[in-house]
């Protein structure tokens, strides 16, 4: 059996997450753009800290060859054909399955499906959105097959039991959070006009609160959450959770699933009957539906808010920061360069409206405040 690696968290309300800063979005650049001129050494150390996680080795001759002649475009170069060769559908894989935090096989669950399509979408040379937009999986030989959660649609990585499975949790936060965090690189609460909040009153009463005086849900005033403020963060949760509200907690999607809250004596609080999870909305009808809104589109169900979310404008841009990530070992919380995003976005979709991992990839590292942020301080001209 294949190690399985991921992480269960339940996610109760906004107060934990009120704690992280907030993570960057793409703005329009402020500053012009830079002419940023590299000597051999500064490519070369820059150039040796990428090659092990985007080529899977260390700089070859041929390659310090050409950072001799011309150091700064070598650097585009270099990268360039990193992304052209072998290793980095390897490397897309691990990044997704670092990213979600799934990889081998339990209990009859492949947790490898998100990385198979994150291979897959780079050895085809398809566009980076289809890591939410698939409608199929990807076995661990490259075909395609019907996804596994028998769910009457699919929806990239989101719709495979490995994520599902792996991110089950009370009232579906943790899926809705991780799918945020993820593909938008965003944490509740989020700017109103990116993720516009559900009406106050669509919600059952412990979300409404804005004050500890507005919660009227004894649980929540005796510990469960912050007992205050909770329309701020689950006024826009409830949107994003409701689309898993039929995925149980092994990740099958059930069409009798209503989204009440389980009422029997062992009950906790957050679950419905049957492994699955307890919707936000107070009206049986709309708790019981796929139906929600995305980013203030309206959308059917999770296959239709994964398209939404991957045609945003946060999409390209946090792919960016993914691989800045991924690549240079920096933690989710480290501030990445907002202006660079936007270049890094303007510049990849300029190439493509849908651009793949491979443009993200160079333009994200022949950026020169990304380049900047790496070469030693002292050497830098």
């Amino acid at each position: 059996m294949k190690r399985l690696v991921f992480g269960i968290a339940i996610l109760t309300a906004c107060q934990e997450m009120e704690k992280l800063p907030p993570m960057e979005q793409p703005t329009q650049a402020q500053r012009p753009a830079e002419v940023f001129v590299l000597t051999a050494p500064q490519a070369t150390t820059y150039l040796a800290r990428l090659a092990p996680m985007l080529a899977g080795r260390v700089l070859n001759d041929e390659e310090l060859g050409r950072i001799a002649q011309d150091p700064t475009a070598a650097v585009r170069t270099i990268v360039g054909a990193w992304t052209r060769a072998p290793y980095f559908k390897h490397a897309a894989r691990d990044l997704i399955a670092q990213k979600l935090l799934v990889s081998g096989e339990s209990g009859g669950i492949d947790f490898d499906l998100p990385g198979n399509l994150a291979e897959y979408i780079v050895a085809n040379d398809l566009p980076y959105a289809t890591i939410l937009t698939a409608d199929y999986c990807v076995d661990g030989s490259g075909s395609k097959r019907a996804c596994d959660t028998g769910a009457p649609f699919a929806a990239g990585v989101l719709g495979t039991r490995a994520y599902l499975a792996s991110r089950a949790g009370r009232f579906n936060l943790t899926r809705s959070s991780t799918m945020m965090l993820a593909f938008a690189c965003s944490r509740y609460p989020m700017d109103t006009a990116m993720q516009p909040r559900v009406e106050r009153t669509q919600l059952i009463s412990m979300f409404q609160a804005e004050t500890l005086d507005d919660q009227a849900d004894d649980r929540a005033r005796s510990g469960f959450g912050n007992g205050e403020q909770c329309y701020t963060c689950h006024g826009q949760f409830a949107a994003h959770a409701q689309v898993f509200v039929r995925f149980d907690e092994t990740g099958l999607w059930q069409a009798n699933a209503t989204g009440q809250q389980d009422t029997g004596p062992e009950a906790e609080l957050g679950r419905a009957a049957d492994g699955l999870y307890t919707s936000h909305f107070v009206d049986p009808t709309r708790a019981a539906s796929e139906q929600s809104q995305m980013m203030g589109v309206e959308v059917s169900n999770l296959a239709a808010a994964a398209k939404v979310l991957a045609s945003s404008p946060q999409f390209v841009s946090c792919g960016a920061r993914n691989l800045v990530e991924y690549v240079l070992a920096v933690d989710g919380n480290t501030r990445v360069d907002e202006d660079a995003l936007h270049a890094i976005t303007e510049a990849a979709r300029a190439v493509a409206t849908d651009p793949t991992l491979a443009t993200i990839a160079v333009e994200t590292f022949s950026n020169s405040r990304i380049v900047r942020s790496v070469v030693p301080k002292e050497s830098a001209p």
